[in-house]
């Protein structure tokens, strides 16, 4: 396991530029309009710091997250109890799992679909199929490449300050093979804590999913239709009329 999720404090202050209210706002709207079956409860896959969690569980729901890394499921663990909330939270492989329970929607973020094969991604919607409720609703947000990895830009820099935490993070990406889609990402955070400074560093493998091979996808499968896809979190920008594309997000029905 990588350093990097052997941090969640850290990792959490890194990607804390999120509006989580307005991202389950959206969910909501989602729900709303493309669901065929009323939402209870919800699975995040790579839930990291459960960073959804409370809000979630606010709003009536039952929350189940689902990662890998020991860590981050004893932070999220830790939180849920600090909050006094109720949550189910389960140590697997998000491309290979099964589930105690079914739930109503599904949803992975920040590009956490972490295949590295093409047989991943057949084993990662099979997963998901046995666990999602018919009718259900996955939504996965910047998992699909839509410029190849390590493009003209070649990475991203933000830097963030939590109670006299700073975090700057770099995210990078460099090219691996292009004919089996792979690329190695780099998420490097450089930390002071409270003038304690340190640099963290993860590295992993993915592949990329383009966005015609993922309607393939989903067809052949045929377990999921397509619903649609967006630019950055706005269900009123579509992406075939993007002109620049941000966090965008892809929605899948459950049939």
């Amino acid at each position: 396991m990588s350093k990097l999720y052997d941090n969640p404090r850290y990792y959490e202050i890194a990607f804390s530029f999120r509006d989580i209210q307005a991202e389950v706002d959206l969910f909501e709207e989602c729900f709303r309009r493309f669901s065929n079956i009323e939402v209870k409860s919800a699975l995040e896959l790579g839930c990291g710091h459960s960073p959804h969690m409370e809000e979630l569980v606010s709003r009536g729901y039952q929350y189940n997250g689902l990662d890998l890394s020991r860590e981050m499921l004893k932070y999220s663990k830790d939180k849920a109890l600090r909050l006094g909330l109720k949550a189910n939270l389960v140590q697997a492989d998000m491309m290979d799992f099964t589930f105690q329970k079914m739930v109503d929607f599904v949803y992975v973020l920040l590009g956490s679909l972490h295949a590295q094969r093409t047989s991943d991604l057949v084993t990662h919607f099979n997963s998901v199929a046995q666990v999602l409720n018919k009718g259900g609703l996955y939504l996965l947000d910047w998992c699909i490449q839509y410029d190849p990895p390590g493009g003209s830009d070649g990475g991203d820099t933000w830097e963030v300050e939590r109670h006299g935490v700073r975090v700057k993070t770099t995210v990078t990406w460099k090219p691996i093979s292009r004919v089996e889609q792979t690329f190695e990402e780099t998420i490097a955070l450089a930390v002071d804590d409270h003038g304690k400074p340190q640099t963290i560093i993860g590295k992993d493998v993915l592949r990329a999913i383009y966005p015609q091979e993922f309607l393939c996808l989903v067809s052949r499968l045929r377990d999921f239709e397509f619903v649609g896809w967006w630019n950055n979190w706005d269900l009123t920008q579509p992406l075939e009329k993007a002109s620049k594309i941000d966090r965008p997000i892809a929605l899948l029905r459950r049939t």
